[in-house]
């Protein structure tokens, strides 16, 4: 007998298996109703494993593959985190460069507030400025370029006290236009050259997966799941690209999660990753990492697709699991349990 959708939208899938190897736990993992296609893997010093499971689109039977790409959404954060870094260590810019420094002459209408707020306060949440622009702020914005963006988040006042914690989309927005104004090129140009292309990350991209990729998924009106094709409704607006909007594969992940497992010291100082790994103030937030139980890790959603890494530093584990569904109270019971099935088959 065929269930109606919506009972299918409000099962329970099985946890992994106790011992379950990564095909196992990506087969769990897909077999959540509202989850169409997962990836799961981790990586140490030496060895590494991952494995797919799954449909690239609801209600079509193309499976996705090792070499399929995933959105990450706000993973991207610590990306931007890690170009300051290098370009810090390069000179361009100081972690105390304020706002006002760098964007106060291309924003005469900045609020006085955020003048003085350093580039590593909005890396660690810190500034006050709010998580997002209003939705009319937002739409008017729309695809036009990062500039209409910044500026609007500048001319607004702080929602919360600097030095405290409030997660902001749009902080991270302005922090990207830091590096611009101190790197002289838009923050895709930045990020590919000093992180992707330095560590091999050669599938990262930004926005939506396009071609034969999987898709991204919405609920659907009825129950059940809605892919959403590659096009403007597919991601977040492209001024947020320094927040949340790349893609890449599960191997560059994982080779990307790696050079943070091992701080890999030909490519930032020990003092640099040190510093972009410690958790500081009330959220215990780092910069593009949350500290939890001595873990490092974060979430990332564009509503579309859900993702998480998780770095295990004192066991010399790195964890990624994602899938491509944005129903995420649905769907992040289930990616928790095979982030810790992940890192138990890692030996963890």
């Amino acid at each position: 007998m065929r269930l109606p959708a919506l009972f299918l939208a409000l099962a329970a899938a099985a946890p992994p298996p106790a011992g379950a190897d990564p095909a196992e736990i990506a087969a769990a993992l897909a077999a959540e109703p509202a989850v169409p296609g997962a990836v799961v893997g981790w990586i140490t010093e030496d060895d590494s494993a991952r494995a797919v499971a799954g449909v690239r689109r609801a209600g079509a039977a193309e499976p996705v593959t090792e070499g399929d790409l995933w959105h990450i959404g706000s993973l991207t954060k610590s990306m931007t985190a890690t170009l300051a870094a290098r370009m810090v260590e390069a000179g361009l810019i100081g972690w105390d460069t304020t706002a006002g420094e760098l964007l106060g002459a291309e924003h005469p209408d900045m609020a006085e507030a955020w003048r003085g707020v350093p580039l590593e306060a909005f890396l660690r949440h810190a500034s006050g400025m709010r998580a997002n622009l209003s939705l009319f702020g937002t739409l008017r914005v729309g695809q036009g370029p990062r500039r209409d963006y910044v500026a609007r988040a500048l001319a607004s006042p702080p929602e919360g006290e600097r030095g405290g914690y409030l997660y902001s989309n749009a902080g991270y927005v302005v922090a990207g236009a830091m590096l611009e104004a101190a790197g002289g090129a838009p923050w895709e140009e930045l990020v590919a050259r000093e992180v992707f292309a330095p560590l091999g990350l050669a599938s990262a991209g930004f926005g939506p997966p396009e071609g034969d990729q999987p898709q991204g998924h919405r609920g659907a009106l009825f129950g059940g799941l809605r892919p959403v094709p590659p096009g403007p409704r597919a991601d977040n607006i492209p001024a947020l690209g320094p927040a949340g909007r790349v893609h890449l594969s599960a191997a560059d992940m994982l080779r990307y999660l790696r050079a943070h497992l091992l701080a890999e010291e030909e490519y930032l100082s020990a003092g640099s990753w040190a510093r972009l790994h410690r958790a500081e103030g009330p959220g215990g937030y780092a910069m593009g990492w949350v500290e939890a139980d001595g873990v490092l890790r974060h979430s990332g959603s564009n509503t579309m697709w859900f993702a998480q890494t998780r770095l295990y530093r004192a066991e010399g584990v790195a964890v990624f699991v994602a899938v491509n569904s944005g129903l995420i109270e649905r769907v992040r019971p289930a990616v928790e349990a095979a982030a810790d099935a992940v890192f138990t088959d890692a030996g963890g």
